[in-house]
């Protein structure tokens, strides 16, 4: 350090005595001028530490600007003579803005910690914020003489105050400026228009967090529950957004339920990733305790004098083995249970996008997903699929396909015209035809048929819509698992 001293001094002397004839220096090496510079960087911590910045704003200030140029000098190869004359300068600035802090202090010490609170909630971090901060402190300054004397309790009083509610600002800004900046995202993307809900529910809670940050600005405690919301919200709202402006048209609580909905399934895959680690884990515990059972009857086998207690061992160690493997069943079960489910979801979602209500509908009954076909349009007393129907049920077989099928029942339904034994005869033609139609697009499952004629009714026959929506193919599909 003294060797460093030696420099800096040298350096700044020469610059002052602005002689021509000045001694020739050897070249200085680089870790001399990175540790010159690093000297002044630790002098700058000392005095943000001492709040140099408000106590001696001037010499503060230019104590960083010779020290900027220094690190510039250095990130750039300059000599090492301009690199030691600014550090030199801003070394000595900096130590005449510590001194002043230290005889300035003790008329500034409780100012001084209201300050410090606002510091440290972070109102550097915002260029407005920063700006009132340098303003309020430039009138504490004037109104203090530079710090010639103490405030009086009322002028303490205004100040406290101000600092006070630059603190609330700037931990409002730290916990909220990215929510804000979100909600103002997708406002700029019309969600005045289409989310008003969801905008004004986040704005709500962006409104009630401010207003408990406040309050209590120093306890995340009191506002932490809110802020979890305001930021739920916001990330909903986004959420929403993107569904409407993927998809232009979709109506706020369309694109809110799709949004719910996203977000089991991705709770229910977490779900099942979670069982097949445990299952994991079980059959790891599985294959142990197999071991441990062998090396137990190896052992029973070997030693003879200890065959009573080992034998109690081995029935203990059989006990957990059937323990273990019924849990790994239901472990299987809930596993193939829940992924099944996803898998009918997924299916319902894509038939939701492909068909109108008035093609198709589907829905899950029990183990069994039912896809019922309201557009088939089949020729009054015909079987023969028409060709206008061969896309929907070449739509409804990728689905499927996709979906893993095992086996796909059809059913064919009338309406109660016309003669019972005729209509049953029809209704299975129909099945039929759909089902050796289905197994021509080799989606990588069985069919059957099955026809119910009009036993089956699921509404009215009395009336002509009743009869229309009576007449329908029904897929019941059975999923591999």
């Amino acid at each position: 350090m003294k060797k460093i001293n030696s420099v800096l001094c040298l350096g700044l002397a020469l610059v002052l005595s602005g002689c021509g004839s000045a001694p020739k220096v050897e070249p200085i090496s680089t870790p001399v001028l990175e540790a010159a510079v690093a000297e002044v960087v630790g002098l700058k911590k000392a005095a943000d530490i001492d709040q140099a910045d408000l106590l001696s704003f001037e010499e503060y200030t230019d104590g960083l600007e010779y020290l900027g140029r220094a690190q510039h000098g250095l990130a750039s190869n300059y000599e090492g003579e301009y690199i030691l004359e600014k550090a030199a300068r801003g070394k000595a600035q900096l130590q005449q803005a510590l001194k002043n802090s230290l005889d300035r202090t003790p008329n500034a010490v409780r100012i001084l910690e209201s300050r410090k609170s606002t510091l440290d909630a972070g109102v550097k971090n915002s260029l407005e914020l920063a700006e009132a901060l340098a303003d309020l402190d430039d009138d504490l300054r004037d109104e203090t003489d530079n710090f010639a004397r103490s405030l009086e309790p009322l002028e303490f009083s205004e100040f406290q105050k101000k600092y006070f509610a630059l603190e609330i600002k700037a931990v409002q800004f730290r916990e909220l400026d990215a929510v804000k900046e979100s909600i103002q995202g997708a406002s700029r993307k019309e969600a005045k228009d289409l989310a008003p809900r969801s905008l004004r529910t986040a704005m709500l809670d962006v409104s009630e967090a401010e207003n408990l940050i406040a309050q209590s600005p120093r306890d995340p405690r009191v506002y932490q529950v809110i802020l979890d919301l305001a930021i739920g919200s916001s990330i909903f709202l986004t959420d929403v957004m993107q569904v409407i402006l993927d998809a232009p048209g979709t109506p706020e609580d369309v694109a809110a339920r799709i949004v719910d909905q996203n977000r089991q399934l991705e709770a229910l895959s977490r779900n099942v990733g979670s069982l097949q680690k445990d299952l994991k884990a079980t059959q790891s515990t599985l294959v142990e305790t197999e071991s441990s059972l062998k090396q137990k009857e190896t052992a029973l086998i070997e030693t003879e004098g200890a065959l009573k207690l080992q034998d109690l061992e081995l029935k203990s160690a059989r006990t957990t083995l059937l323990e273990t493997e019924t849990a790994l069943i239901l472990q299987n079960e809930q596993l193939e249970k829940s992924s099944m489910q996803i898998r009918f979801q997924r299916a319902m979602d894509q038939a939701v996008e492909e068909f109108s209500d008035e093609e198709a509908s589907v829905y899950q009954k029990s183990s069994k997903l039912i896809f019922r076909l309201k557009k088939i349009n089949f020729a009054s007393g015909s079987a023969t699929i028409p060709a206008a129907s061969k896309p929907i049920l070449a739509k409804i077989n990728d689905i499927i396909k996709n979906l893993g099928a095992e086996l796909v029942a059809v059913e064919g339904h009338t309406d109660s015209v016309g003669a019972a034994e005729l209509n049953k005869n029809l209704s299975t033609k129909r099945a039929v035809s759909v089902a050796k139609y289905l197994a021509s697009l080799a989606g990588g499952y069985k069919t059957g048929y099955v026809g119910y004629g009009e036993s089956r009714p699921i509404a009215s026959n009395d009336t002509k819509i009743g009869r229309a929506i009576n007449r329908r193919v029904d897929l019941v599909v059975t999923a591999r698992k």
